[in-house]
């Protein structure tokens, strides 16, 4: 690719000097970006996506494992990742690796935009790179920092490079799949050779066969019709964030402000098009609502401005998507910020103190619903008792669980023992049917997880 012909969503192209205001503008907003990310990674209490991929990192073992992640339907680059940091790093130090990976992101989009500040503070600012594609301890920026560096390559006419790049974020997430194939498509539209682009398809086919091979046996992974019209709209409504306003009006607009923005980009427009649709039918049977996989989406849209590129490409169409995405993400800011983790009791610590020097959790923790405890077994570098099916767990293995199951151990083992829970009737109630009398000791709200209580039971 020429470099007059270099992809860029601003209007000045590649040719055109950034402006002294400009520069010193996205330097600003950088610099806040990466403040933000610090305090808001400071003050996070990790999840139990966050804690489980971990978990299971330290629990392969052989080559199918480390192929084929068990039940888990990801992919495993993520975790060969994680294996690595866990040889210096516990899970508390390790989980700032993705604030390391978020500060490079920030200075990859500031390079790939080239001065345009508004859709950059856009982009920082939204619900999406701000929080779950951020400082949060998962692939997703991982998968950013790819789509980034290839664009960037294509920039400097390194296509070829670039491929490989979307291929390895295959590795990462199975629906990475779908920005690689719009960026593949897109560089057949433009004439690519076949054969340079066969290799790096193979790879990206086979992270997603390792994927859908590791989700056997998963029924978190199953398709399911329930509300599947819904869902469909809730992810093609992706620019809002709030899911009152996800419904089939907005999901249209939005589609068709698509069609809008990129109408002399034709062909860059169907592929788009396609693929949007496809992933957000095949994400509503498979995972119903989930913000961060829709935001997928939002990757393969901002890749399409930026890949069709003024005046293909109409930037204020991108600035009206991204609008409310950043309006929800400061939103989320602020709520963070209110509610860091030191201000909530560590209920882990909790327990301990309640039960003394011979608590033993192995024995003595129960948890429900079990993959609540996740973070906790990976700070604390313990086993747990599931309330679901009484197995002990490290990680938990969806293959043989069942969602909302309450297994007979809350009758069966010793007093004392101790029991973190959300939603917690079911487990009270089998613990009251077996005669047995609960004391709260203290509750947490996670910011992602919900409400969880600590209670003793003797």
């Amino acid at each position: 690719m020429s470099h007059a012909a270099s992809p860029d969503l601003t209007a000045g192209s590649t040719s055109q000097p950034i402006s002294r205001g400009d520069r010193i503008a996205t330097i600003i907003i950088v610099l806040l970006y990466i403040a933000l990310q610090c305090v808001l990674a400071v003050g996070h209490q990790p999840w139990r996506d966050e804690a489980q991929a971990w978990l299971w990192a330290q629990n392969l073992s052989g080559l199918r494992d480390f192929l084929i992640i068990p039940g888990e339907g990801h992919p495993p680059l993520w975790y060969w990742i994680l294996r690595g940091l866990s040889l210096f790093l516990d899970f508390s130090q390790a989980r700032y690796f993705t604030l390391v990976v978020a500060i490079v992101n920030a200075v990859l989009l500031a390079r790939l935009l080239r001065g345009d500040v508004l859709i950059l503070a856009l982009l920082l600012c939204s619900h999406v790179v701000m929080q779950y594609w951020g400082y949060h301890f998962r692939p997703y920026s991982l998968v950013l920092t790819a789509v980034l560096g290839a664009l960037l390559l294509e920039r400097n006419g390194r296509s070829t490079a670039a491929s490989w790049v979307m291929a390895l974020a295959c590795g990462f997430h199975f629906y990475a799949g779908f920005p690689f194939a719009l960026w593949l498509l897109v560089q057949l539209q433009r004439g690519a050779r076949l054969p340079t682009l066969l290799a790096p398809a193979a790879l990206g086919l086979f992270f997603g066969a390792c994927a859908l091979v590791s989700g056997l046996g998963n029924p978190e992974s199953a398709p399911s019709s329930a509300h599947l019209a819904d869902m469909i709209a809730f992810n093609l409504a992706w620019p809002l964030t709030w899911p009152v306003l996800r419904i089939w009006p907005t999901a249209i607009l939005s589609l068709a402000l698509l069609c809008y923005g990129l109408w002399h980009q034709r062909a860059i427009l169907l592929t788009l098009l396609a693929l949007t649709i496809l992933f957000a039918v095949g994400a509503a049977a498979v995972y119903g609502e989930s913000p961060w996989h829709s935001a997928f989406m939002m990757v393969m849209t901002v890749m399409a401005f930026v890949l069709a590129g003024p005046p293909g490409a109409k930037r204020w169409v991108l600035i009206v998507l991204l609008t409310p995405q950043a309006v929800a993400g400061i939103a989320m800011v602020k709520n963070r910020l209110e509610n860091p983790v030191w201000d909530r009791p560590d209920l882990y610590a909790v327990i301990q103190s309640d039960a003394g020097a011979s608590f033993d959790p192995s024995r003595q923790l129960i948890g429900w619903q079990d993959y609540n405890l996740s973070p906790i077994a990976a700070a604390y570098d313990i086993c747990y008792i599931s309330g679901n099916n009484g197995a002990l767990l490290g990680p938990v293995d969806w293959r043989y669980r069942s969602e909302g199951a309450v297994d007979p151990v809350f009758g069966t083992i010793p007093t004392p023992y101790w029991l973190i829970c959300n939603e917690c009737a079911p487990a009270l109630a089998a613990i009251a049917e077996a005669g047995r009398a609960t004391t709260e000791l203290a509750r947490s709200k996670n910011f992602d997880d919900g409400m969880q209580i600590a209670y003793r039971v003797d």
